[in-house]
Order: structure tokens, then sequence, then C-alpha cells
């Protein structure tokens, strides 16, 4: 049986990861000039990042290095790991998945017993951690860690991510969108939807009129990539009013199980406050 570890562009508590013996090495983010780890088990620690937000910060985020790859797997085999399955945030968002493939050749070139395997999330926050279930799956299985990559990697292009995104002035602000553009879209209560493409990019795909509007688009999007869905994971950044209502329009619609968690600093440094995102699987490949 492999060896499951992860980054926490997750966001799952660190506390819950160490619980379910799941190894993690951090991200780290810049707020307020202070530069820390992302590593919150509260959910105080995940508002008073929001507050902070919404107060005007524009937090930063910095990828993994090689270098720490290189310590963070050379514990684990230490610890006695021989056949690794390590989760990434999205390539297409962060040089942290490439760091992690340098990091992990350079190990196995000291260690030839031993096996890393890097996967991309191509994606971020629950995206992730619904990549993180699949492959606690697999390793209750007692799947071998290139068995189990191979299958994560094809599986993490089908699933799909659409988050509706309510701070236009973050974005501004972050240079994503233009003053102009930022206040035009206020002003009519524009709310953006973004998905992350076939290269785990974020892309804004759709452009909704109020949130009722927005929500609409994302149910319907969902009824026609996979109308039996089973599961939809929810990511919220400081939205529980808005989460527990989209919660009761997906299981009224389509009768599934809703898990929902949050949305951290890796995605909440870039898209501000507010932020709500829907994710689930289908059968085919994300079309972007």
């Amino acid at each position: 049986m492999f060896t499951l570890s992860t980054d926490t562009s997750c966001d799952v508590k660190r506390n819950e990861l160490d619980e379910a013996g799941i190894p993690w090495v951090p991200l780290t983010f810049t707020i307020d000039g202070e530069t820390r780890p992302d590593d919150f088990t509260t959910d105080e620690q995940y508002k008073e990042f929001y507050a902070k937000v919404r107060g005007g910060a524009m937090p930063t985020t910095s990828q993994i290095t090689a270098f720490a790859h290189e310590e963070f797997f050379e514990k684990l085999i230490a610890d006695g790991a021989t056949d690794i399955v390590h989760l990434t945030l999205s390539s297409g968002l962060s040089e942290t998945y490439n760091q992690a493939c340098k990091g992990a050749a350079a190990v196995m070139a000291r260690h030839p017993d031993c096996t890393v395997n890097i996967v991309d999330s191509l994606g971020a926050t629950q995206v992730h951690h619904m990549v993180l279930d699949d492959a606690s799956e697999l390793q209750r299985k007692g799947l071998c860690g290139a068995e189990a990559a191979k299958i994560l990697n094809a599986q993490n292009k089908k699933i799909h991510v659409l988050f509706m995104v309510d701070d236009l002035n973050h974005l501004r602000r972050g240079g994503r969108v233009s003053g102009v553009a930022a206040a035009i879209g206020t002003l009519l209560k524009i709310k953006p939807i973004i998905a992350f493409d076939k290269e785990g990019k974020l892309r804004v795909v759709h452009k909704a009129k109020g949130t009722r509007k927005a929500m609409e688009y994302v149910i319907s999007e969902i009824k026609r990539h996979s109308p039996d869905v089973k599961t939809v994971y929810i990511a919220q950044g400081d939205a529980e009013e808005l989460c527990s209502e989209m919660t009761e329009m997906l299981k009224s619609e389509f009768g599934c199980e809703v898990k929902s968690g949050w949305c951290g600093p890796v995605i909440g440094a870039h898209t501000g406050a507010g932020i709500l995102g829907m994710i689930f699987k289908c059968d085919h490949e994300r079309e972007l």
C-alpha cells in the first residue's frame, strides 16, 4: 500500500489530515507584510483571513520549492515510506507541481528502491479535496502508487468546477479586471462564473446578472454535464449563507450528497471573499 501525501491547497484542516495519517507540506501566503504557512486548523483562522481581505488586504501566495519537496519526501522515506503518491496544487496555477516533480526526481536518484509519484490535482481547494478522497479510496483498495497515480491523472480531467465570484473590486485591485469593468459589473450586480480548464487554469466562462441567476446557471451546467450526479463538493470563501442556499438547491434538484468546506488562502488570495465553488464529476473530460 502506498503512502499518500499532499500539499495544503486541498483545504482540509491540517489536524484532520494528521488524524487521517496523511502527511502534508504547507504552501505559504503573505498578508499585511507577514508571510506565514497555510496551516489552518480552525474555522476562525479562515474567517480572520477573509476579514482582512474584506478590509482591503491584497494577499499573495508562493510556490513550494523543489528543495522543500526534497526535504519533505526524505522525511517520509526516513519514516519508512517506499512508495509515495503526492498530490499538488494545479500546475495551471503554480509552479508547485513542477517543483514537486524535480524534488521527487532528486530523491529517487538517491533512493533507487523508492518511488515518488506526483499527481497534478488540476485544481485547488475542495477540487483538490475531492482528488484526495479518491486517492484515499485507492489506497484502501491496496493499489500500488503507480497504478493509483495513473487512475487519478485520468479521473482528475473529469472533475468539473464552477466558481461564483462576488468581489469584482478585489479582482480589480489584483489587476484581473479593469476599473471600468469592475465598476460597471458591481453596478449591474454581475457575478462572473469561473471554471478550471483542461490545464487547470482559471477561466471566466459566464457572467450572470445577480446571485440567483448565477446559482441557476451552475445548476443548469451540472444538469447538462452530470444529471445523475451523486456527490457535489462546495468550496466557500466566507459565504456560509450562500453555501447553505446552494446546498439546499442541489439536494432539491439532484437528491445528491453535498460536502462543503473552506476555500482557503491559495484561491482566496486571488478571488477575494464571498467566492462559492461547486465541484462534481462526470463521464467526460473538461470541455475548455
